[in-house]
């Protein structure tokens, strides 16, 4: 016959055993950030359609793209485009400089 002093051995070993392979099982997966859906040449040809003809910088930040260029008469165009579905969330536009000298 067993005594009590072994049986409860066995069951602390089993126990922590348990937990150990449950701690493993549950380790979390490690986070990798999602593709954006819209890719680098939609966000190109939505920035072409709001005008932009000659892009200088495209860049993908804060799942947003943010493309920066020049329009047809060289005035500085910086669009921000939502990387989720490529909503124009931001659009700045600046005059060139030969529309401002022509000001004065």
């Amino acid at each position: 016959m067993l005594s009590r002093r072994p049986i409860l051995a066995l069951a602390c070993i089993g126990a922590f055993w348990l937990h150990g392979q449950l701690a493993q099982a549950q380790a979390p997966a490690p986070i990798t950030p999602a593709k954006p859906a819209v890719s680098m040449d939609q966000a190109r040809r939505i920035a072409a359609d709001h005008g932009v003809v000659r892009i200088e910088e495209i860049k993908l930040d804060d799942d947003k793209w943010k493309v920066e260029g020049r329009d047809s008469t060289g005035a500085e165009i910086e669009i921000d485009l939502r990387a989720s579905d490529g909503v124009v969330i931001k659009m700045e536009r600046e005059r060139p400089a030969s529309a401002k000298a022509g000001r004065s």
